[in-house]
């Protein structure tokens, strides 16, 4: 397993653990034009946002920082109240700040929050959270 699709499905596990009795926790789909939620309340889509890496830290192999955003996109029916995306905003923030994902050297941080909009009467939400790991050099790869 990369260790990409290893930090994602731990995310979802990690979010399952919590609210998967309250939500749905998924992988963002393949065709989000096509996403229906099945819900009462509402889903956590996990993906994956972007990576940049540092200098290599070593004259004899590539060895760098990783640093990963990883986005949720919160699609709910109701924005206020116990059962709204503004309650689970926080909750979702309580619920990853500080835990580590595996291959991760350092925990879990909040990035930001943003309001995306309200389509079919959903209402959307980007929760952001950034990570680091390592990239090696792969044995048997390179000069």
């Amino acid at each position: 397993m990369s260790q990409t699709t290893a930090i994602l499905d731990a995310f979802a596990a990690q979010l399952k653990n919590t609210f998967g009795q309250q939500l749905a926790v998924e992988l963002f789909p393949e065709k989000p034009s096509g996403y229906r939620l099945n819900h009462p309340r509402g889903a956590i889509l996990v993906a994956f946002g972007n990576s940049k890496f540092g200098e290599p830290e070593a004259l004899d192999a590539v060895f760098q920082q990783r640093n990963m955003t990883i986005p949720l996109t919160l699609v709910f029916r109701q924005l206020n109240g116990r059962d709204g995306v503004i309650t689970y905003l926080d909750a979702i923030r309580d619920c990853l700040t500080g835990w580590y994902p595996p291959h991760c050297d350092n925990a879990c941080r909040p990035v930001d929050e943003v309001f995306i909009g309200q389509v079919a009467g959903l209402w959307q939400y980007t929760q952001r959270f950034a990570i680091r790991a390592t990239q090696l050099q792969q044995a048997g790869f390179g000069g």
